[in-house]
């Protein structure tokens, strides 16, 4: 099955307005709700392919942040100077590398928008959502600064409730949005997670 829908009409917005994906428009309307990315800000951006958020982000952080995109499927370059990508799988990445690399102590935001391969079998579906929000809740809780923000798409399933008041204990404010750029039919949703505890 493709990423696209042709007659989707976000996904003609993106092809016109240049962005990789109809997601790019998920993430607009995060920042346009919530203004969790700001000028200067160092960003990390799980399963980041094809790279339309990395294509929001560094717009939002201009010249003096900069961004950072994983994925286990290799990006095609962004030419913006504030942009890099490594390929890689975030649930065996070691993050402290990262910071080394960039010469940085830590993130002030990360976003996640990685949607596993869904096989229509609940339990095998249920494990494979839990592996990846385990994983990026590894990298948040090794990477992100106290006071940092965290942007996480998920899905209704059993675990919901319980990521959610797990993320309740990480964060100030944990709030469920669900963009009016999703698919209709789709159940996923991000949560928007704010001002992580010291």
């Amino acid at each position: 099955m493709g990423r696209f829908v042709p007659k989707d009409t976000f996904y003609k917005k993106a092809k016109l307005e240049g962005y990789r994906a109809r997601s790019a428009y998920k993430l607009k309307e995060i920042q346009d709700k919530y203004r969790i990315i700001k000028k200067g800000d160092k960003v990390l951006d799980l399963g980041c392919a094809p790279g339309s958020f990395i294509q929001i982000i560094a717009q939002e952080i201009g010249r003096d942040g900069l961004v950072v995109g994983i994925d286990i499927q290799p990006v095609t370059p962004i030419p913006d100077k504030n942009v890099s990508t490594i390929t890689g799988d975030i649930r065996d990445i070691d993050v402290s590398k990262i910071l080394q690399r960039f010469s940085i102590p830590h993130f002030d935001v990360i976003t996640c928008d990685i949607a596993p391969n869904l096989s229509g079998i609940r339990e095998a579906d249920e494990k494979n959502i839990d592996e990846l929000y385990d994983a990026s809740k590894h990298i948040v809780v090794n990477t992100l600064r106290t006071g940092g923000h965290f942007i996480l798409k998920s899905f209704f399933s059993e675990s919901f409730s319980s990521k959610q008041k797990d993320l309740k204990n990480l964060f100030v404010r944990v709030s469920i949005f669900k963009p009016t750029s999703s698919r209709g039919m789709s159940s996923e949703i991000f949560f928007v997670c704010k001002e992580r505890m010291g």
